[in-house]
């Protein structure tokens, strides 16, 4: 997958600009800051999730005095072009799919599939476990019709399951034929989620020697209210009705996946008790280097990886060992206010200068 053009209007900082990408190249934005650099991969990220992860005010991307911004890129995927447009627009987000609107956010997410590493991820991992749930969540619905709708589906359940808890008088009978659904795709979503966590640390963990110089093992658990490799259903069956009391007294749903988390460990010992911040940094690159794997894998090309400012804290060898831990195949986008060389890569490279809200091609001084 490439994104071949990018075209934007009132976002951000840029006016009107119009781009032009090499397929399976690293692209390097530099810069100072407050130029823009990341903007661009902002763009490109909103894209892909149809949401900044730098912000929750989708008006605040506008440029400023203007009422509407507009993105638009072209896609090669699999040897045909997409194009795709989203106009922001008086609080709605307006979808385009090949010039013809697309109704649903659904049919437009993961068309552009786009994995990105940034700074703020390395919270991750010490933040509340609904941040490690989107993450399988955002990933799974990209790669998966059947998780799309029935987590959707979950999510309208678990809505009438807590307001019947919250009624006067909960129905009995209408209380076990919500929960009897919710065990029905609770064990279609659990099982999925820990297939993809099992392929997620498999492929981090083929990538994560390159940072650590083989010194260092990385282990990711899914915890979840079950044991996903026995009987779900009879399981959930089992501590529904366990949890069934305390439930209608606490009037909330104490069991089901919206209390799952994700564990990770280093030699055995979890990582927000014993890693340093490079640790950290590393352990995010791998698990984002290994989901570009995971996607390889699943859909038969890699997705658009996006990094910001990927370099600035990493000695040496992680730099190095980041280079090198590249797909050869995938088109990536850099940005760095640091220098960079051409001599760090040994496969095509772009550089671009980014100076308020306009880019322009070209190896800086190093």
């Amino acid at each position: 997958m490439n994104i071949q053009k990018l075209k934007l209007s009132d976002y951000r900082n840029f006016e009107t600009a119009s781009f032009s990408f090499d397929p399976d190249t690293i692209h390097i934005f530099w810069g100072r800051n407050a130029q823009g650099k990341t903007n661009l991969l902002e763009s490109i990220y909103f894209l892909s999730h149809l949401r900044s992860w730098r912000t929750l005010k989708t008006p605040s991307l506008i440029r400023h005095e203007r009422d509407s911004f507009m993105i638009e890129g072209s896609i090669e995927s699999k040897g045909r072009m997409e194009r795709l447009k989203m106009v922001f627009s008086q609080g709605k987000k307006f979808l385009y799919r090949n010039e013809k609107p697309v109704r649903s956010f659904s049919e437009f997410v993961g068309i552009l599939n786009a994995v990105l590493f940034s700074p703020d991820d390395l919270a991750l991992f010490s933040d509340a476990p609904k941040e490690r749930r989107r993450l399988m969540d955002m990933e799974l619905v990209k790669l998966s019709r059947t998780y799309t709708s029935v987590l959707s589906n979950f999510q309208k359940l678990l809505k009438e399951r807590s307001a019947i808890l919250k009624s006067w008088k909960p129905d009995d009978i209408l209380l076990s034929a919500i929960t009897t659904q919710m065990i029905d795709a609770q064990a279609v979503l659990i099982a999925q989620r820990h297939a993809f966590v099992k392929l997620l640390e498999a492929k981090a963990s083929e990538v994560f020697p390159s940072f650590s110089q083989g010194q260092e093992q990385l282990s990711i658990t899914y915890k979840s209210c079950v044991d996903p490799e026995g009987d779900i259903k009879a399981q959930l069956e089992a501590a529904y009705e366990k949890s069934k009391a305390r439930d209608k007294q606490m009037k909330n749903t104490s069991v089901g996946i919206h209390k799952d988390d994700l564990e990770f460990r280093l030699n055995g010992k979890l990582i927000t008790q014993t890693a340093s911040q490079g640790q950290k940094r590393s352990v995010m690159l791998a698990l984002r280097i290994g989901l570009c794997k995971v996607i390889k894998e699943k859909t038969g090309q890699y997705p658009i990886l996006l990094l910001d400012d990927v370099f600035s804290e990493l000695d040496e060898s992680r730099r190095a060992g980041l280079i090198a831990s590249f797909p050869e195949d995938i088109q990536i986008f850099i940005t760095t206010a640091d220098p960079v060389s051409p001599g760090w890569f040994k496969r095509p490279v772009k550089f671009y200068t980014v100076d308020h809200g306009k880019m322009r091609e070209g190896i800086f001084d190093v």
